[in-house]
């Protein structure tokens, strides 16, 4: 799984957060969507990952933690064995 969505910078106030791999919309990204005009709100997978944050770079690096999580579950190594 990548998970990607686009820089901030002269965009709308909602984007799409996408698996690169599937090309599935699995969250968004909402700028100004909570009390404060500033804030940034992510949700990815139905709202099973949140959050509001004020700063782009923790956008990001929220997305990319969430990522990485989801992606060593999908290793080898932490593939459940039959008994």
């Amino acid at each position: 799984m990548r998970l990607k969505f686009e820089h901030f910078d002269h965009t709308p106030d909602y984007l799409a957060v996408l698996d690169e791999d599937t090309g599935n919309e699995v969250g968004a990204v909402l700028i100004g969507g909570g009390m404060d005009s500033s804030d940034i709100d992510v949700s990815l997978f139905d709202g099973k990952y949140q959050i509001r944050v004020k700063r782009y770079d923790t956008a990001v690096g929220f997305v990319l933690g969430v990522e990485s999580v989801l992606n060593q579950g999908e290793a080898p190594q932490y593939a459940a064995k039959a008994a």
